[in-house]
């Protein structure tokens, strides 16, 4: 009866074993089912942030060659348009013994928009985006807004060069050219403030205006220009906010990481 008893207590413990060893089994390929889910869904991952990172890339070349033909065909065709009207505004003045004021002013503001234009189109150039400083640029583009006299804007910076290659700088150009386009249009400012430094390893950028302010809680994420500005923030591997400042205007603040080796 004993001998019976053992077999008995034997054949338990052996199944007992055996549903320990399947349990274990069962849950060791769940673990590694689990893994290899988390790994490919990681690496698909990887994969669409790389696919939208390529296309926008894409996008950014098409827009800048774009830009490059633009810039040409300013220069071209309506830029000989608008000197050739100066020509012949500066021959009728020398055949006129008095000149009127109106015909001076009108060879005055002439002479203004051609240098505009000018300085439009050499910034669409296909040599300007090659050799691209930021830095230089922006004081332009500033000089000219500014040569309007309708709003004020200040730009303030601790670099001679930014630490970075002429493509991200072009698109932390075209950033700062979305922010401001996108103030003058909603927040009618009178001063707009652009400061530049690098801090901690991280590029700090603030653009911030006097106007009229926002609904940060209703600002519409789905508006071309807000997404073009957080797509190139998220291509240039940066972030980028919104916050109302305490006079009551809008401050846009961009944080781009910078390497050690770039410093």
């Amino acid at each position: 009866m004993l001998p019976v008893k053992q077999d008995f207590f034997v054949a338990v413990i052996l199944l007992t074993l055996l549903f320990i060893i399947m349990g274990l089994i069962v849950i060791a390929a769940i673990i590694n089912y689990k893994k290899k889910q988390q790994a490919y869904l990681h690496q698909l991952k990887l994969m669409k942030e790389e696919y939208d990172k390529q296309l926008m890339w894409s996008q950014i070349e098409i827009q800048e060659e774009t830009f490059a033909h633009l810039g040409q065909e300013l220069h071209d065709d309506i830029g000989q348009l608008l000197t050739s009207t100066k020509l012949l505004i500066n021959v009728t003045q020398r055949n006129l013994t008095d000149a009127p004021e109106t015909l001076k002013t009108a060879e005055e503001t002439l002479s203004t928009a051609i240098h505009h234009l000018r300085a439009l189109s050499k910034s669409f150039s296909r040599q300007w985006l090659d050799q691209f400083s930021l830095i230089d640029n922006l004081k332009s583009e500033v000089a000219r807004i500014n040569a309007s006299r309708t709003i004020k804007v200040k730009f303030t910076h601790e670099l001679a060069e930014l630490p970075l290659q002429s493509e991200p700088q072009i698109i932390l150009f075209r950033i700062i050219q979305e922010a401001m386009q996108n103030c003058l249009k909603h927040a009618r400012p009178q001063v707009i403030d652009i400061s530049l430094r690098i801090a901690e390893r991280v590029l700090l950028l603030i653009i911030a205006d006097d106007g009229a302010g926002f609904d940060k809680a209703g600002m519409s994420a789905t508006g071309l220009g807000i997404r073009n500005m957080q797509h190139r923030t998220q291509l240039l591997g940066g972030s980028i906010n919104w916050e109302v400042t305490d006079a009551g205007g809008t401050a846009v603040l961009i944080k781009l990481p910078v390497e050690p080796n770039q410093l």
